[in-house]
């Protein structure tokens, strides 16, 4: 149980720090705060996902 809770922060915190990372370079081009969300969302989700099949 406590690899899963490792896994799951170590997936969290990797898809947050790439979604964070997507959103301030798109609001650093000069796009609009709601394109930089979608962004980020998109990011976390593509994240999520690929740390999901590296970890396992």
């Amino acid at each position: 149980m406590a690899l899963l809770t490792t896994r799951a922060a170590l997936v969290f915190g990797m898809a947050a720090g790439a979604a964070a990372l997507a959103g301030a370079l798109v609001l650093k081009e000069g796009r609009s705060w709601p394109t930089a969300i979608l962004v980020g969302a998109g990011a976390f989700v593509g994240a999520v996902t690929f740390m999901n099949g590296v970890i396992s």
